[in-house]
């Protein structure tokens, strides 16, 4: 279908050609955002929030922010109430220089302050920058990790360094993927703390290798409290995570999937405990003994 433009009538709006220079770098809520402050004039993020449907303010407040560094507005100097700590202007100066007047750079720099609740120094809003220039991280991302972070109570430019590179081994690379990670991220911990109520611990004393195994046990095997519950009463003494671990993993390579299905089976013995889909293991008295740690040598080494 071929199409040509159409006569228009009624009232129209100039558009800088600063705002088509822009279309290649940015996203259509920016573009939407510039086109109704053009329109309109209003720059209250509530307001523009809430007239083009947006995801929140902080949306809003992002895109204003984005187009004062492109050009295309002006701070007012006496409206600063809600800014976070300002970076002196000869650091900002530099910063701009070195990134090339790059509108994203105002707002990681901006929207980093104020999710750490402090003003950054010269070098650790150079890092940052160099995050998003240098390494490859979409601004959306870098904010959402500083967020994260902060949350966490590590409110440096280094711990959110040193996370991305954790979500990058988990496949993240856009905002899409970073929310897909904190929500599960914030599942796991859900599940742990769960967890750690069973077994009547405090959940920062599960190691890294219990975690593991939580969420492995809810997101590959689809077990839930009833069957963990039901494993601590097989259990007796044995009250681990490692020990109920092997008796889930012994259930699964039978087929048990249900409460009612293990208890018509019947009780298990320590042979049946640790079977893996493997020729059974001999009794054992000590679930932590050398052979009880071969079965797991590929998960612990992981």
């Amino acid at each position: 279908m071929i199409y040509k433009l159409a006569n228009l009538s009624g009232d129209t709006v100039s558009v800088p050609q600063l705002i088509f220079s822009q279309l290649p770098r940015t996203d259509g809520d920016f573009i939407r955002v510039a086109l109704y402050v053009l329109s309109s004039g209003c720059t209250d993020a509530r307001t523009i929030a809430h007239d083009l449907g947006l995801k929140s303010v902080e949306a809003a407040n992002r895109a204003l922010q984005y187009w004062a560094g492109a050009g295309l507005l002006e701070r007012e100097r006496g409206n600063t109430a809600a800014a976070p700590a300002p970076v002196p202007a000869a650091q900002a100066a530099e910063i701009d220089l070195a990134s090339i007047n790059d509108p994203y750079v105002g707002v990681l720099c901006e929207e980093a302050q104020t999710a750490f609740g402090k003003a950054l120094s010269r070098s650790d809003l150079q890092r940052l920058v160099g995050l998003y220039l240098s390494d490859g991280w979409q601004p959306d991302v870098v904010l959402l990790c500083c967020a994260e972070v902060a949350r966490q109570g590590r409110r440096t430019v280094g711990a959110v360094a040193r996370e991305l590179v954790r979500w990058r081994e988990a496949g993240v690379e856009t905002g899409e993927d970073a929310e897909r990670y904190l929500r599960r991220a914030q599942q796991r911990e859900e599940w742990c703390a769960e967890a750690a109520k069973l077994f009547g611990v405090e959940p920062h004393t599960l190691t890294q290798w219990d975690r593991r195994a939580v969420a492995r046990w809810h997101e590959e095997w689809h077990i839930g409290a009833d069957m963990i519950e039901e494993a601590l009463l097989r259990a007796e003494n044995h009250r681990t995570i490692r020990y109920v671990d092997g008796i889930l993993r012994s259930w699964r390579s039978q087929g048990l999937t249900t409460v009612q299905a293990v208890r018509g089976k019947g009780a298990l013995s320590p042979a049946n405990i640790l079977a893996t889909g493997k020729a059974p293991a001999k009794p054992m008295k000590d679930m932590f003994n050398r052979n009880w740690n071969a079965v797991f040598d590929e998960e612990t080494e992981g």
